[in-house]
């Protein structure tokens, strides 16, 4: 097959057809069923716990589940990219010590996912009550908001030890690139048990929302015992032990300091947007954020899997020097995520009427429309990220990433008391865009592929049709 430029067909399979027939291609199978699973659960969540101008237990749900993520996140996330990057560097490097450096990494992360884990499972068992007791005595105007959470969180505590785990297990999958056995663990087995506890919760059971906490506590619990029967499978054939002797910890949680909220920003973000909602305007703003957020960026999990894959191929792609076949790559998968999200984008914005009635959150179009925008910025930002952690980027690169979510904070915040939650939105888009530039701007800096413009096309045509819904509507 000829080279051929990389807008033929000859030049996207002369460079990336084995990525098309692997790794991507498993991953992007995982997050189809990702996307299914979420869009589902989305709409049985509604349909269910929502009325007509009553969210207020889906507000309630959605507060629950963004403070347990976004926990998780803070938590375990560094731990399992950095891994993923020891793994990966780890085999590339090669030499007599491969097998024990990669043997020390697995024991170290499943050794701090699972201290992590369960010293949240008895944070969230305590602190509850705590703070209930503290807000009767000291704020008892604040107590009757507080109270529904108390067992809801306990519940949801339960969840943080297998979360934590499978989290890692994934790690490791992804720095052997056994991208299939990835898509095994999270979408076979994670998102599977996700999907049938929810169903069993709120459609067979007839369950409250605290109902749906509990049962998925129980269904993480055993996808973590699963991913890692499915793992210690992996190694066992990759003839890999796990050390649990000498093991790196400290590096290893210097690199998750440095390296988690690059790589968990986009998931962080969405979950601070929903506490922040539902601190300044309630449980009704908390269940419109959410809902619409969802929507609009529910392309991101189609996009990630560009980034994922560059992740532990990028140390062999740098080392094998070549500007060209780099920036090949890079546009690539930047053309790819920019035009799955215009799809994305003009395929939600056509029919996002009829699935706001569905979702009882009617008269949110102009909040979807706009935050459609923002699914584009949040594209880029999936892909891009993991390139700029493994070319040595990191800490420019969560520097931004903390600044972006400090303005998210504060902001944010104020934006929300005084507007509510097109406020909230208007700052959130601001936000990504001006981030996406100087994102773009630093990929420059360390692999000197300049993207500007593609950049520029890109983000007129996605402006251009936003424009266009707005004005239609």
């Amino acid at each position: 097959m000829s080279e051929g430029p990389l807008w033929t067909v000859a030049g996207i399979g002369r460079h990336c057809r084995g990525f098309a027939r692997g790794n991507l291609a498993a991953l992007l199978s995982g997050q189809a069923v990702l996307t299914l699973v979420n869009v589902a659960l989305l709409i049985m969540i509604n349909r269910v716990y929502a009325r007509p101008g009553d969210a207020t237990d889906v507000g309630r749900l959605a507060a629950v589940l963004s403070l347990m993520t976004a926990v998780v996140l803070l938590a375990v996330s560094g731990i399992a990219v950095g891994l993923t990057r020891r793994i990966s560097l780890a085999r590339v490097a090669g030499g007599a010590e491969r097998t024990m450096t990669i043997g020390r990494a697995i024991g170290g992360g499943i050794t701090l996912a699972a201290v992590s884990g369960f010293a949240m499972m008895l944070l969230g068992l305590v602190a509850p009550p705590v703070v209930y007791a503290a807000a009767k005595a000291w704020w008892p105007e604040q107590a009757p908001k507080i109270e529904p959470y108390v067992g809801a969180i306990q519940l949801a505590a339960l969840w943080l030890p297998g979360l934590s785990l499978g989290l890692v297990f994934s790690a490791v999958f992804d720095g052997f690139q056994r991208m299939r056995w990835s898509l095994l663990a999270e979408a076979g087995t994670f998102q599977v048990l996700r999907l049938a506890a929810a169903a069993a919760a709120m459609l067979v059971a007839g369950w409250a929302w605290t109902g749906l906490i509990g049962a998925w506590a129980g269904a993480y619990a055993l996808a973590a015992v699963l991913m890692g029967l499915e793992l210690w499978v992996l190694l066992s054939l990759e003839r890999q032990p796990v050390a649990w002797r000498q093991l790196p910890l400290g590096g290893m949680v210097r690199d998750a300091v440095v390296m988690f909220l690059p790589t968990v920003a986009p998931m962080l973000f969405s979950q601070a947007g929903v506490l922040v909602a539902w601190v300044a305007v309630g449980d009704q703003g908390a269940a419109t954020f959410w809902v619409t957020w969802s929507l609009a960026v529910a392309v991101t999990a189609i996009c990630w899997p560009a980034g994922r894959v560059l992740l532990p191929a990028i140390p062999g792609l740098l080392r094998n020097a070549d500007l060209k076949e780099v920036a090949r790559v890079f546009r690539l998968a930047f053309w790819g995520a920019s035009g799955v999200a215009f799809l994305f984008i003009a395929a939600v914005g056509a029919v996002k009427g009829w699935l706001l009635t569905c979702l009882n959150q009617e008269g949110q179009g102009a909040i979807l429309t706009v935050l459609l925008a923002a699914g584009f910025f949040e594209a880029v930002r999936v892909v891009f990220n993991p390139v700029l952690l493994g070319s040595g980027a990191e800490r420019s690169l969560a520097l931004l990433e903390w600044v972006s979510l400090a303005v998210i904070l504060i902001g944010g915040s104020a934006a929300a008391a005084i507007w509510g939650v097109p406020g909230l939105v208007a700052v959130f888009v601001a936000v990504f865009a001006l981030s996406m530039a100087f994102r773009i701007r630093l990929l420059a800096q360390v692999t000197g592929v300049r993207l500007w413009r593609e950049v520029a096309l890109a983000t007129a045509a996605v402006v251009g049709l936003t424009a266009v819904f707005i004005v239609v509507e």
